[in-house]
């Protein structure tokens, strides 16, 4: 397998050196490794990371919240929503995950639950 360095890595996709020691250190550049304190090698042909600066990239790169922490937060809203007098049902909990797992953006979920409501007729009655 052909390895190239930082430096190598930077030549072939016009940025700097440090810049792909940022992306490598972000766990952003595929397979690439450390070396000692401030080596690092990147397997051959492995493309440049998008910006992440840019939508498309937020939305590819999107890891969504690691899985230990979904069920810690869906226990916070729930428990902040049991004390309003309005517990999450299973279903409440089940979207949740989906979006924070980044598996359906919020928006997407928004769309979901006004289709289905428009559907049931309880298109008036739903508050947002």
């Amino acid at each position: 397998m052909d390895l190239m360095t930082a430096k190598e890595a930077a030549e072939l996709w016009g940025i700097s050196q440090r810049r792909v020691q940022v992306l490598c250190d972000n766990g952003r550049v595929s397979g690439a490794e450390r070396l000692g304190n401030d080596m690092w090698v990147i397997p051959g042909g492995t493309p440049k990371p998008l910006d992440g600066r840019t939508k498309t990239a937020k939305q590819q790169h999107n890891p969504g919240i690691m899985p230990r922490d979904v069920e810690r937060l869906i226990g916070e809203v729930n428990g902040t929503m049991a004390i309003e007098g309005m517990p999450l049902t299973d279903e409440d909990k089940e979207r949740l995950r989906l979006v924070l797992s980044g598996e359906v953006t919020a928006d997407e979920m928004v769309q979901r639950l006004v289709a289905k409501h428009r559907r049931s007729g309880n298109v008036g009655r739903v508050r947002i």
